[in-house]
Parts: structure tokens; sequence; C-alpha cells
């Protein structure tokens, strides 16, 4: 069958959706996350020589490399980003140099912090990847500038499943925002939290999660008066981008301190299922 190259782009954002991970009832803090100080979230060995032939598209000659998702903790532009600034050590201390190093599919407005590293990074079962490094400047889109270089982070094998590594609030002027994901319903909407997932996450069945998902993520609420509480999304957005975001549609004012998501409902590209999950909010 000969693909067209409208389907062979289509064909690659989706296997790009490539999962990170973490272990079991994850237990990300965002707290540190937003400041004066930059940081690694995750790192994770997403395929092993496995990287589909329409990756040629966005790297060319990266059919049958390895796949891995960095999620940073700031954003940073899309024309900043380069191979030569991220290095691999691997259990036997080789240093591995990407290929390619690109913002998508996790580029519409709001997100830009999941670089995805094409190349040769290591055997999953004789010399996995240990460790990421930024060794060259790489700086945050934000007034004023932080860089990552020399920062670090473990790498999560390839047969773990995805976990969330993020969550934070939407400003309200980016709601509407055009975006290739899918959008909040126009009315009962009061606020709007993006979880961040090491990768790209989708059901069994290679479908977007839909009512049933929305209600197992569960938001922790600190109202001003009164107890904290339990609530459910009303709906979920941001979906059919095949990146590693997903929008929670909130119908309450109150603030939002945590999201959770119960394991053994989304799989990463791998087919590994996700762990029980916890993030608190990033503080704005």
């Amino acid at each position: 069958m000969i693909l067209s190259l409208k389907q062979l782009k289509l064909l690659a954002a989706a296997t790009l959706a490539i999962s990170v991970t973490s272990t079991n009832w994850v237990m990300a803090d965002a707290s540190s996350v937003k400041g004066s100080s930059t940081t690694l979230l995750s790192a994770f060995f997403g395929l092993d020589n496995a990287m589909p032939f329409a990756v040629n598209l966005l790297c060319f000659g990266a059919a049958g490399d390895d796949g891995m998702p960095v999620v940073l903790s700031h954003r940073i532009s899309s024309d900043s980003v380069r191979p030569e600034q991220f290095q691999i050590t691997t259990r036997s201390g080789q240093l591995k140099t990407p290929k390619c190093a690109t913002l998508r599919p996790a580029g519409d407005p709001g997100e830009r912090r999941t670089v995805l590293l094409i190349g040769e990074f290591g055997n999953a079962d004789t010399d996995p990847p240990e460790v990421v490094t930024i060794v060259e400047d790489l700086l945050s889109d934000t007034p004023e500038p932080l860089n990552f270089k020399g920062q670090s982070v473990e790498v999560t094998p390839l047969s773990e499943g995805p976990s969330m590594v993020l969550a934070e609030s939407v400003d309200r002027e980016e709601w509407a925002v055009d975006r290739r994901g899918s959008l909040c319903p126009s009315e009962g909407v009061r606020q709007i939290i993006r979880v961040t997932w090491n990768g790209g996450v989708r059901l069994a069945n290679r479908e977007e999660p839909g009512d049933a998902e929305t209600h197992l993520y569960s938001v922790t609420m600190e109202p001003e008066q009164g107890v904290s509480y339990i609530t459910h999304p009303i709906a979920i957005a941001e979906l059919g981008d095949n990146d590693n975001h997903h929008f929670l549609c909130l119908d309450t004012d109150d603030k939002a301190s945590a999201v959770s998501f119960p394991s053994g409902h989304f799989i990463d590209p791998n087919r590994d299922l996700n762990p029980d999950t916890r993030v608190m909010l990033q503080p704005r």
C-alpha cells in the first residue's frame, strides 16, 4: 500500500506521541517548576529501534531509530532546540547525541516543553540509556530567560507506563486560542487545568479518552471556606493532536491543588499501562 504525503504526516504525528513514565503511585511535585530555576521533569526511553518509517518526515533517515521524549520545567521557543544540546549516557558509560530534536507534536500555545529526541541511545536489554543531560545553552521562553545547561534527569526504562509530571491552570485568554487539539465546551466551564503526561497516552484500543476517563480524573479542590473536596472534569479537551497534554474542563471556581488518575487505563505506544499517578498543581 502506498501512502499519500498527507497520510504519512498523520501517521508521523500519531507515532510521535511516545510515552515516558515513572514508578507505582507516582507523585509529581510541581512546586519547584515556576520560579527562577530550571529542571528536567522526565525522560523516557520510549521506543527501542522502532521509530516508524513516517518519522522520516521529521527526521530524515530516522526510521528504526530510538525515541525519547524529555519534559522541561519551562517552555522554550521552537527555534531554540538543537540535537547537540542533549547528551544521553548509557549504563556502560557511552555518550550519545541525538540525530534530531523536535518540539512536535506538542507545539500548541502554552505547550512547547516536551522535546522528542530521535537517534540511537542504547539497547533496552543490554545497555539502556540512564541519564539525559543538557550540555549546551538551552534557554526558556520567559521574560527573563533561564538556562537549562547542566540540568540532568534519570531515564525511565522502556517497560514502564506513562504518568503525569505537571499540572497547571490555563489562562482564560488561552481557552479559545486556535490549536490542533479539541477545546473545552463553550458553556459551563469555570476553569481549565492542563495536565502534562510524560508522553502521549491513549486507550488500549488506540482511541482518545471518553466519558469514562473524564470521570477517572480526580481534582482536589481547596475552597476559601470549608474543607477540601474531590471533583471531576465535565469534559476532557486537547484531544486528537497526538501529544502529551490534556485539558481538564472544570465547572467550579474553587482553587485546584492536585490531580490524580488511577492505574490501568491509558497506554503508551509500547502498550505499557499507566500506574496510579498524582501531581500537585503548579503555583501561579
